[in-house]
């Protein structure tokens, strides 16, 4: 156990600051899978204490931007985003308590495959980084479905989506990134919050026993990952980033092939 928690927390460390993926961190699915051995139900019970942690601790550490928004937009992401991940992550989890291993592990699957193409052909350009005003009739939508959309995959797969998302918002939507993100991550918060509550609730295979379990190795993982990060985040390159970028890319559609395997 000890073993394979090291392969966990030093290879999603160590590859997510290439990436700056500070809690949607994908891969740490695929490692409880192949490192630990965990069914794909339990990975995604784990992983969702390491996302939920993460997505808070961004939230704390942009607190004071937090409370210089005005009082529309706190009203639209700390009242209405947990109203519709409420109900989104309730669905999605429902689902995921009705669904069978095989389907959850193809649906895994093609999101490797999605999330490696877009690493290898979707970067952003610096001044897309700069977008103020998006489009009106995208920022609406995205504003309204966001939530809806990552909730509900939340709670049936455990990832808000956010490698597809975002991409949408900015390059199509030209979209603030910096708002994009921090609202996708308060999304992501309360999604895994209320998702851990409906999966304990709904699926029948889980107790109090194996709920603590998780929860322990879940926030475990998080703390490790956090801070090989860190440590990491100080000496990498960022002009190796996009290389490195394509490089995960290739090695996620590489191991979505391996991710179908699992199909019994």
């Amino acid at each position: 156990m000890l073993l394979q928690f090291l392969i966990v927390i030093l290879v999603v460390g160590f590859v997510t600051p290439g990436l700056t993926i500070r809690f949607d961190r994908f891969f740490t699915i695929l490692l409880l899978l192949f490192a630990f051995g965990f069914d794909i139900k339990s990975s995604i019970d784990i992983f969702l204490w390491v996302i939920m942690v993460g997505a808070l601790m961004v939230i704390l550490n942009n607190r004071e931007k937090l409370l210089k928004l005005p009082k529309q937009m706190k009203v639209k992401l700390f009242v209405l985003i947990p109203i519709f991940t409420f109900i989104a992550s309730f669905f999605g989890s429902l689902l995921f308590a009705k669904a069978t291993n095989n389907a959850l592990i193809i649906l895994l699957g093609i999101l490797a495959i999605l999330y490696g193409l877009r690493l290898m052909f979707i970067h952003f350009q610096e001044h897309e980084l700069e977008f103020e005003k998006g489009h009106p009739i995208i920022t609406k939508i995205c504003g309204l479905l966001g939530p809806w959309i990552s909730g509900f995959f939340i709670g049936l797969v455990g990832t808000s989506l956010k490698p597809l998302k975002i991409p949408f918002a900015v390059k199509i939507g030209k979209m603030n990134m910096r708002q994009v993100y921090l609202g996708n991550t308060i999304t992501t918060f309360f999604a895994a919050m209320f998702s851990i509550v409906w999966h304990y609730v709904l699926v029948d295979t889980q107790n109090s026993t194996k709920f603590y379990q998780e929860m322990l190795l879940g926030l475990a993982l998080w703390t490790g990952i956090h801070y090989v990060y860190e440590l990491t985040e100080m000496v990498f390159p960022p002009k190796y980033k996009k290389s490195f970028q394509v490089l995960i890319g290739i090695i996620l559609v590489i191991v979505s092939a391996k991710i179908f395997l699992l199909v019994a």
